[in-house]
């Protein structure tokens, strides 16, 4: 609707001005209408080529041409006068007030005469001074001469005119009363016009004072250039505004610059430069600087710049045309706008420059043709930018709701992230982040309650299921486990909940363990009979599947505010009590000093097991192993000892898994090859052929350091890997099952042999045994000892050593503490024992002893 209401509106302003073009263009030469006369037809002149005529010398002249075409005079760009003649009927102007008047108001010089027939003398003369001075002189922009009564019957009127622009000659002779009403409609027009462009500057001037889009800056600057321009082409200016002719000719051709110049820069900023053809928008760049050195150049030579700048603006107009259908065809559809007002004004202002070149008959419609195409063009184009400014509102939209969107997403990608952040990956359930915010809020809600306690449950025959038998397997397990725990403290009114929004009470610490808080006072049980309550769940087995086990449960226990008034040190000792719990065999323990004691202990063997491996502190214990019939020595074991300057005598148990802990296992293993080489070089130089069995942990089968230092230290020591047993145990193999294969095969290649130890204790398969290669199974001590008193441990060993000898694999018996355990294993088929009926471990000096004399009583 708006760009109806524009359209329409520009539409009657042109055809205005073009019906007025035509109704004085329709009439016949010399034929009166409206109390008109058209003079064009009737007219003679003379090209005064030398600038020598005069008025006197003139009208002796016989060389007039006539102009035959009856079309106004146009001489194009002259630099010489040019003279007019036509007869005037004195009978009419004595009869009103006639005007002489020249539709042109680019002329520089216009003198008039009139000359009668009669006397051939000059009765009337005037210029253009003179008229415009003359008191009964009409206040047009057109040149207008009041031409007076005269008392013969005919005269000759003479007319000599000089431009700097195109010389055209339009003449009209007008009664006085038709010509005011023709002038008051034609400044009316030409008021509605400057109207329309002031306006429209104003309004595209506030759109960029609030939108600071030099586009709209650049529109101004052409509006204002194009209005300025039509000051000089109209004459309003010369006759309204600077009244002078000096300034008309520096003003017309800077003012056609100017608006080449500010086309060029709103198009190139309206279209947008990516979506010009970049050749034409080359050639713009270009023409941009051609118009500014003009424009320099007309400054110094301002009466050669009108032809100059009618090129320039004949460029311009071809080229942003050119730009907008280029646009266009690239599928800006706002340069269907662009591409309709560049082709009004276009076509106007080929025209008017047709016209001004003499390529075009001068007539109302062609002296027209500029204002009304720029009138066009410049309402089409505030309907462009209104259009831009609409489409740059809904793009706008459209961004705002995609910003709204991304905020929305990164929201819910915060949100998510939150939750991930909180939650074990695993399971979904909370985790310690989440666990501390809960306890951080109980601790600073001042009006809540002022004591609870932390649980922390481990359950770590999940990690043995999950090295046997598989990671999923496993994690279905510890699925039940939470299922079971949540659904026992969501029934329990003692129970503190962790996640509120998803009424979670349980928390996982890790894969295996669990927390949860309860409450505690004087109307609750004691946490320690609540805790148990609820670990007594899992004396039954679980079930997945078609595979069921029992898990055995260990847990610790911190109180707030009495064990701690921070989330992490509540923890820190729920999971002290826990790790205290493991090593005593507790269920449930609650965090105290001795607790404490402990820690502070297992921090002190780190330090000092470092240490202690730097200064070689650690000693080797040889135990000895046996045929099983013959009871002849076979081998030893290398056990390890630390004997501590400061912590006294310190269990293997308890520094090996502090080792592991701390990662110093790869030094002390190192030590212990190192160590055990040199005992068995020993023995060999003794020709004392016995085997060296030495234990690895999972650290040293997963590191590629260890089959390079194995051969080198056998390579320093000169021994024979055949004599050397490499002992693993069923749990470490279990991890990393493809690593430790792989550095179990390069051990194998060595010519080492490899000991299954502890066998029995772990979940040990067929499919698992056949993919190791080992050589020997060691059964654990624990059910040798349980032989002769338990059936049960008895069958366990019957069949292990069956299995083996399926396997073809050597079994040994180790904690064989008495003769009946003795005969029990070589009735059943063992091929060596270890035990203390034969002889407790010893350090290699001792060991030596002890063999040497062994040798001297057999």
């Amino acid at each position: 609707m708006v760009w109806l209401k524009w359209t329409s509106f520009s539409w009657v302003i042109c055809a205005a001005l073009y019906c007025e073009a035509f109704a004085a263009d329709i009439t016949d030469n010399n034929k009166r209408i409206y109390s008109y006369y058209n003079k064009n037809a009737s007219v003679s002149y003379y090209q005064d080529f030398n600038s020598k005529e005069s008025i006197e010398s003139i009208w002796k002249n016989k060389k007039w041409t006539e102009n035959t075409t009856g079309k106004v005079l146009n001489f194009g760009f002259v630099d010489y006068p040019v003279w007019i003649r036509f007869e005037v009927d004195a009978s009419m102007l004595n009869s009103a007030r006639w005007y002489l008047v020249i539709p042109y108001p680019l002329l520089q010089k216009a003198e008039a005469y009139l000359v009668e027939e009669q006397t051939n003398q000059v009765v009337w003369k005037s210029d253009l001074d003179s008229a415009f001075n003359n008191a009964e002189a009409l206040q047009s922009h057109q040149i207008n001469f009041l031409l007076p009564s005269l008392s013969a019957k005919f005269a000759t009127l003479y007319l000599r005119v000089e431009s700097n622009t195109s010389l055209q000659v339009p003449l009209e002779i007008w009664e006085r009363k038709a010509l005011l009403s023709q002038q008051n409609t034609e400044t009316l027009l030409w008021g509605l016009y400057f109207g329309v462009l002031l306006a429209l500057s104003l309004y595209n001037g506030f759109l960029f004072l609030s939108m600071r889009d030099m586009t709209y800056l650049y529109y101004v600057f052409t509006l204002v250039s194009v209005c300025f321009l039509m000051l000089c082409v109209s004459g309003f200016g010369l006759r309204y505004i600077w009244n002078s002719q000096l300034f008309t000719i520096f003003a017309l051709p800077l003012s056609t610059a100017s608006a080449s110049f500010w086309l060029l820069c709103f198009s190139l900023s309206f279209l947008k430069p990516k979506n010009i053809n970049i050749f034409v928008r080359l050639l713009m760049q270009i023409l941009a600087v051609l118009v500014l050195l003009a424009a320099a150049f007309l400054l110094y030579m301002p009466e050669a710049g009108a032809q100059a700048t009618g090129f320039i603006g004949a460029a311009t107009l071809i080229l942003v045309t050119l730009a907008g259908v280029t646009a266009l065809m690239r599928g800006q559809v706002i340069a269907r706008f662009f591409v309709f007002a560049t082709a009004s004004f276009a076509i106007g202002a080929i025209l008017y420059i047709a016209n001004v070149f003499g390529l075009a008959p001068s007539s109302r419609v062609t002296n027209h043709a500029f204002q009304a195409g720029s009138v066009l063009e410049a309402l089409l184009f505030s309907f462009a930018l209104a259009h831009r400014i609409k489409e740059e509102r809904r793009q706008k939209l459209v961004a705002m709701k995609k910003v709204e969107q991304a905020q929305r997403t990164i929201v819910e990608v915060q949100h998510h992230a939150l939750q991930q952040a909180l939650h074990d990956p695993v399971t979904r359930r909370p985790n310690e982040s989440l666990l501390n915010n809960r306890i951080s809020d109980l601790i600073n809600d001042t009006a809540g309650i002022n004591s609870f306690a932390l649980v922390l449950v481990s359950f770590p025959r999940l990690k043995q299921i999950s090295s046997a038998m598989g990671r999923r397997l496993a994690i279905e397990f510890f699925q039940s486990v939470i299922e079971r725990l949540q659904l026992a403290l969501t029934n329990d009114i003692q129970s503190l909940v962790v996640d509120a929004d998803r009424r979670d009470y349980v928390a996982v610490e890790e894969f295996g363990s669990l927390m949860f808080l309860c409450k505690t006072g004087e109307e609750f049980r004691s946490v320690y009979d609540f805790a148990l309550s609820l670990t007594s769940m899992y004396e039954k087995a679980i079930q997945v599947g078609e595979f069921s086990t029992n898990l055995d449960v260990c847990g610790g226990v911190a109180f707030y505010p009495k064990h701690g008034d921070r989330a992490e040190l509540l923890i820190q000792h729920a999971t002290a009590a826990r790790d205290f719990g493991l090593r005593t065999g507790e269920v449930i323990n609650i965090y105290s000093s001795e607790v404490d004691t402990f820690g502070r202990r297992r921090l002190a063997l780190v330090g000092a097991l470092s240490q202690a491996v730097k200064q070689q502190e650690l000693e080797i214990y040889l135990q000895p192993q046996f045929e099983c019939g013959t009871h002849a020595l076979v081998g030893a074991e290398a056990l390890l000892r630390w004997n501590s300057e400061e912590l006294g005598v310190v269990s293997p148990t308890e520094f090996i898994e502090v080792a592991e802990e701390a990662g110093l296992m790869s030094g002390i293993t190192q030590y212990v090859i190192d160590q055990s080489f040199k005992a068995l070089k020993s023995f060999n130089c003794r020709s004392i052929a016995i085997t060296m069995s030495i234990n690895l942990s999972i650290q040293n089968l997963v590191e590629t350091r260890l089959v390079p230092y194995v051969i080198s230290a056998a390579e320093k020591h000169m021994i024979n890997l055949s004599d050397v047993v490499f002992e693993v145990t069923e749990t470490s193999t279990s991890k990393n099952l493809d690593t430790v294969i792989e550095t179990l095969n390069q051990l194998a290649a060595t010519g080492s042999r490899i000991s299954l130890d502890d066998y029995g204790t772990g979940y040990s398969s067929l499919e698992y045994l056949s993919r190791l290669p080992i050589h020997e199974l060691k059964i654990d001590r624990s059910f040798v000892k349980q032989m002769t008193a338990q059936g049960s441990g008895y069958r366990i060993v019957e069949n292990t050593v069956k299995l083996a000898k399926a396997l073809q694999l050597e079994t040994v018996a180790e904690g064989v503490e008495d003769i009946s355990t003795l005969n029990a294993v070589s009735r059943l088929g063992c091929n060596r024992v270890q035990g203390f009926y034969f002889a407790k471990p010893m350090p290699v000096a001792q060991f030596e002893e002890w063999l040497v004399g062994r040798l001297r009583v057999s």
